[in-house]
C-alpha cells in the first residue's frame, strides 16, 4: 500500500499567492478580461512558467478558484444541519465572516451569473439537506426551497455589494430574526 504523496511546500505556496494575486487585481479591477498571465505573475512575484507549472490558463486558475471557495462555503454550511434552530447564531456568524473576508472578491464573481446560479444551488441543497433531517421535506406549509435560497442569496449579494458596513454579526441576528416562528 502507497503512502499519500506530501504537498511540495513551494508548490503551495506558488498556487496561494497566483490566487492571491488574482483577488487583488480583481479588487483593483473587476474586468476579468483584463487579466493576464504576465499580470498574475508579477503581481505573485513569480515568473510566467511558475504559473503554467500549476495551471492551463487563467480560466483554469479562476475554476480552482471557485472550486476552493465552494469546498470552503461547504464546510461552513456543514455545521447547519447538525443544529436545531437557525437561531444558533453562532454558526451562523461563521458563515457570514467568510463571506466578509472575501468580500472584495465575492463582489467581482458576483457580477457573473454563473456564480450567483452556483451558489444558488449550493443554498437549496443545503436547505433541502436540512429539512430533510429535520423531518420537514414534506410538509407543505413550508416556504419552497427555491425562494428560501435565493432570499439568503440576495442578503447575503446586496450585504457584500451595498451594506458592509453592516457587521457580520448584525446580519447574522437578522437573518435569524426571519426564522423566528
Amino acid at each position: 500500500m502507497s503512502t499519500p504523496k506530501k504537498a511540495d511546500p513551494r508548490s503551495l505556496r506558488s498556487k496561494r499567492e497566483l490566487k492571491r494575486a488574482v483577488v487583488s487585481l480583481l479588487s483593483e479591477n473587476p474586468d476579468i478580461s483584463s487579466l493576464t498571465v504576465q499580470k498574475i505573475a508579477d503581481k505573485a512575484e513569480l515568473n510566467r512558467a511558475t504559473f503554467y507549472l500549476h495551471y492551463l490558463d487563467i480560466n483554469d486558475l479562476l475554476h480552482h478558484l471557485v472550486q476552493e471557495i465552494f469546498d470552503d462555503l461547504s464546510q461552513k454550511l456543514a455545521p447547519f444541519l447538525e443544529i436545531e434552530s437557525m437561531k444558533d447564531e453562532e454558526k451562523l456568524l461563521s458563515f457570514l465572516d467568510y463571506f466578509y473576508e472575501h468580500r472584495k472578491l465575492f463582489a467581482v464573481l458576483f457580477e457573473g451569473p454563473q456564480f450567483k446560479i452556483k451558489l444558488h444551488e449550493l443554498l437549496k441543497d443545503f436547505v433541502q439537506n436540512r429539512r430533510g433531517i429535520r423531518g420537514a421535506a414534506n410538509r407543505e406549509n413550508l416556504v419552497s426551497i427555491d425562494l428560501l435560497a435565493a432570499s439568503l442569496l440576495g442578503i447575503i449579494m446586496w450585504w457584500i455589494k451595498q451594506g458592509t458596513f453592516y457587521s457580520s454579526e448584525y446580519i447574522a441576528h437578522q437573518i435569524s430574526l426571519m426564522y423566528q416562528k
